[in-house]
């Protein structure tokens, strides 16, 4: 079985429809979602409601909290704010419903086994990054928890680690874009992102996993950048967060 996994869409509509129309030519079994429909970007309800017809399951990131209430904002950088209360207006009940309804973690059994979470799945709600294997080697705490894959997004990065025992872990080497996750113990894919990539190439990313061959590609997508600039730009959201991407940063 073949899964298809993004996040970190952030409202870009132009981005996730790229990257589905790319996911449809792959014909994975499901779709799956680790969290950040909204936020940063223009296009939030036309966003959540392709997700709605797509992913099989999926959990809530920290900018799809703030828009339901369930993570505190007051923290968070005035652009930041305004653009997530510019979107609770913006949406619809159904569009509202369908992130409330979103847990912090999933874990999936029926295509595959393998765990969903935002941030790392330590304390999911906290939505603690995983950059490194700082982060990975704390997730000792909860290995029993754990799955043999588990997806997590949040960094807008794509990295993989995998826990070697001893509280510790490695990053393993993703240059080939095609990585075989076949270990005895548990593998953290770091999923990239479709709307708001930081890692130096600004074209959207998500991930694909075989579950028989044990095997996770990364995926880049083009889209147009322009058109999300100008979305932005007409909507007069913040235009950091459509300059942003022309560099992937």
């Amino acid at each position: 079985m073949k899964i298809a996994v993004l996040g970190d869409i952030h409202s870009n509509l132009p981005a996730l429809e790229a990257v589905l129309r790319e996911i449809k030519n792959i014909s994975p079994d499901a779709v799956f979602f680790t969290g950040d429909a909204v936020g940063y970007g223009p296009w939030p309800g036309e966003t959540l409601d392709l997700l709605r017809e797509t992913v099989h399951a999926g959990v809530l990131g920290n900018h799809d909290a703030a828009v339901v209430g369930k993570t505190d904002v007051s923290d968070y950088y005035d652009a930041v704010r305004y653009v997530i209360n510019w979107t609770i207006d913006s949406l619809s009940n159904e569009q509202y419903g369908f992130l409330d309804r979103l847990k912090y973690i999933h874990s999936e059994s029926e295509k595959g086994s393998f765990i969903l979470s935002h941030g790392s799945p330590r304390m999911p709600e906290r939505y603690d990054y995983v950059f490194s294997s700082k982060g990975v080697n704390r997730l000792y705490e909860v290995r029993q928890f754990l799955k043999g894959v588990n997806f997590v997004g949040h960094s807008h990065y794509m990295n993989l680690f995998v826990m070697t025992g001893d509280d510790k872990s490695i990053e393993l080497n993703i240059s080939s874009k095609d990585v075989s996750v076949d270990y005895p113990n548990p593998v953290i894919c770091v999923c990239g992102s479709v709307g708001q990539p930081r890692d130096g190439d600004n074209r959207a990313g998500f991930v694909t996993y075989d579950t028989e061959k044990k095997r996770v590609q990364f995926h880049r997508v083009e889209y147009d950048i322009e058109k999300t600039i100008k979305k932005i730009k007409s909507l007069k959201l913040p235009g950091s967060f459509g300059e942003r991407l022309r560099n992937g940063y």
